[in-house]
């Protein structure tokens, strides 16, 4: 082959690789682009599933949570249901109780029965005594709460339950402090004077003998004060301090385990904060906040 014709074929080579190259171009452009399409759409499609994986979950999950408040809804009616018929159980108990105790009272003053006789009836009495204080106690926790708000003295309630507790406290040599300026404030007398007898009646129990109790109360706002029951006790360990407010928890062996119970349910009820505290060096704070003063 001439170098003449050879250089011809190379023309003729290169301009028809030229026009491949022109013919090619756009296929491989849609192709590639075709490509990424089914890319996004595959994306598109994984996610679609994806979302509707964790929908079905949460259909499958809220119907599940309906099915369980439906339950919860209908175990809270029957507990209410029980609860009132318990309620009227022990009050319809205590009028029989109270004759019994009246019997065992008239028997174990009777001179002429044996000694033997007149202790077992004491027996009796303490257990009447000690089942009519269990009574009321679940009586008073399961009744309705109804605030009637009104200007309480503090100072004037504290001096009464301490009067009213003057044996208890003599019992044990403890010692009740009372400030006199303590404010009056924005609550129901009735509920107040309930929780607060069961707040140092629960102090002068747990406390040990010559302890002291001491009733503070310290503003911590223009109308807001922050209202202390402090012994100088064993206290509660740290990791009862929240259990002690359910009911039937307690920690001395008399106790019914409503008392403080009654104590967060009155404090709930006027809108209070009620928390047990480690007093330091020694002993328990139960402490009321957010109790508003009066004018």
């Amino acid at each position: 082959m001439s170098e003449e014709e050879y250089k011809t074929a190379i023309e003729k080579k290169g301009v028809h690789s030229f026009v491949m190259v022109l013919s090619t171009r756009p296929l491989t452009m849609i192709t590639n682009y075709d490509l990424w399409l089914r890319l996004v759409i595959s994306a598109f499609a994984g996610i679609a599933v994806v979302g509707f994986g964790v929908a079905w979950r949460n259909l499958a999950r809220t119907a599940d949570l309906e099915v369980r408040l439906v339950r919860a809804s209908e175990l809270n009616t029957r507990l209410k249901e029980m609860n009132l018929a318990a309620a009227g159980l022990a009050h319809e108990t205590r009028n029989p109780l109270n004759i019994i105790r009246g019997l065992a009272q008239i028997i174990s003053r009777n001179q002429e029965a044996s000694t033997e006789v007149r202790e077992k009836s004491r027996n009796i009495l303490d257990e009447a005594d000690r089942v009519t204080a269990q009574l009321n106690e679940f009586i008073n926790y399961s009744r309705p709460r109804e605030v009637r708000r009104t200007a309480v003295k503090l100072s004037a309630i504290t001096s009464e339950l301490a009067r009213a507790l003057g044996s208890d406290l003599e019992d044990k040599a403890m010692k009740l402090s009372v400030p006199a300026d303590l404010p009056v404030i924005e609550a129901d007398e009735q509920l107040l004077r309930q929780m607060l007898f069961n707040l140092i009646l629960n102090a002068i129990q747990a406390g040990e003998r010559g302890g002291e109790i001491r009733i503070v109360a310290e503003k911590v706002s223009a109308s807001e004060v922050q209202f202390d029951i402090r012994d100088n006790g064993p206290g509660v360990p740290a990791d009862q301090r929240t259990e002690i407010f359910k009911p039937y928890v307690t920690n001395h062996p008399d106790g019914t385990g409503l008392g403080l119970a009654v104590v967060q349910q009155i404090a709930t009820a006027h809108g209070w904060d009620i928390r047990c505290l480690a007093n330091e060096p020694k002993g328990a704070i139960f402490r009321l906040t957010h109790v508003r003063t009066a004018g």
